[in-house]
């Protein structure tokens, strides 16, 4: 089930009514925002028996697609480093000339591909001929956090759609149907996470973002106490879980622009509005905006894999001067 979304629901349903279906798709979005839910609706809509341009849910082959059994979706599988193997992706070219088993098109998803660091502008090379010239029967969607994981070559040759997240509304709605939590649990993670279905969710089952929510609410607190030890201690603790520091200090920088704009009468967006509030008072809105600029500057740094602990102690030492 795609939750909100209405721009791509539509779009799909045109195109599958005016019988001008894509044979590439790129689906863009942050993480927990429904990419790969899209990709799967895209294919359920394509392929579903009722051909109205959106899954019925209810047909034997909605069922097999939304179970992960249909034989003519299927999704590429990438190493334990988000990396595809080039032969795994030379098989799929090689593949797409066959028939269909079942349906009138074959659907090839290939999911998380800005994972794909080492294999990436490779894997994109061998599918280039495919994209550029897809037999009829055959469509290939992509998903990234955004366009930048593309080559422009396959940029140009594929409909791009982004997905968007959900109202909060929407969400607890969402979680709701699931039968699975609690209805204040789904409020906290909602207020905490927004629309981000799949953030929520993760959140809920107690996953890497729940200690993140947690530790970014923590810094909030050491920050606005003047506490530098109980800063570093936060954060060193992160350094042993990978990816825990990096979503840690996206959550505190949304905390610190909160703060920055609390003053101003601006929408609360992270998940600690309490913690944006006592940052603006110690350090008031131009003294906020420089703690995002400088933890911004720090993710930054990350992802040019610098030394975490170098990352830390530098991070700690910035934010005590302030």
């Amino acid at each position: 089930m795609l939750s909100g979304n209405e721009h791509i629901k539509r779009l799909i349903e045109t195109m599958i009514v005016k019988g001008r279906e894509p044979h590439s798709l790129i689906i863009t979005g942050e993480h927990g925002q429904g990419r790969k839910t899209a990709a799967k609706y895209i294919a359920q809509a394509l392929l579903c028996e009722k051909q109205t341009g959106r899954p019925c849910g209810k047909c034997r082959t909605c069922r097999m697609i939304a179970d992960g059994v249909h034989p003519d979706v299927m999704t590429a599988a990438a190493n334990e480093n988000g990396n595809y193997p080039v032969d795994s992706i030379r098989e799929i070219v090689s593949g797409a000339v066959i028939a269909p088993n079942e349906g009138r098109l074959k659907v090839y998803l290939i999911p998380d591909f800005d994972k794909s660091k080492i294999t990436g502008e490779q894997v994109q090379n061998i599918l280039l001929k495919l994209i550029e010239e897809p037999p009829d029967h055959v469509v290939i969607i992509l998903t990234a956090d955004s366009r930048e994981a593309f080559l422009p070559t396959i940029l140009s040759r594929a409909v791009s759609l982004g997905v968007t997240p959900c109202t909060k509304e929407e969400c607890v709605s969402y979680l709701g149907t699931l039968n699975k939590y609690e209805y204040g649990d789904i409020a906290e993670a909602a207020d905490a996470l927004g629309g981000n279905i799949g953030l929520c969710i993760e959140y809920l089952d107690r996953g890497a973002i729940y200690s993140a929510v947690q530790n970014a609410r923590e810094i909030a607190r050491a920050l606005a106490a003047g506490n530098t030890y109980g800063l570093l201690k936060i954060l060193n603790d992160c350094d042993s879980k990978k990816g825990l520091l990096r979503q840690t200090l996206v959550l505190t920088s949304i905390i610190a622009r909160d703060s920055a704009l609390s003053r101003l009468g601006g929408e609360m967006i992270g998940c600690s509005a309490q913690g944006a509030k006592e940052l603006s008072v110690r350090y008031g809105s131009t003294r906020c905006e420089r703690i995002y600029r400088i933890i911004s500057e720090y993710i930054a740094r990350l992802d040019r894999n610098c030394s975490k602990t170098l990352v830390i102690n530098s991070l700690c030492a910035e934010l005590s001067g302030i």
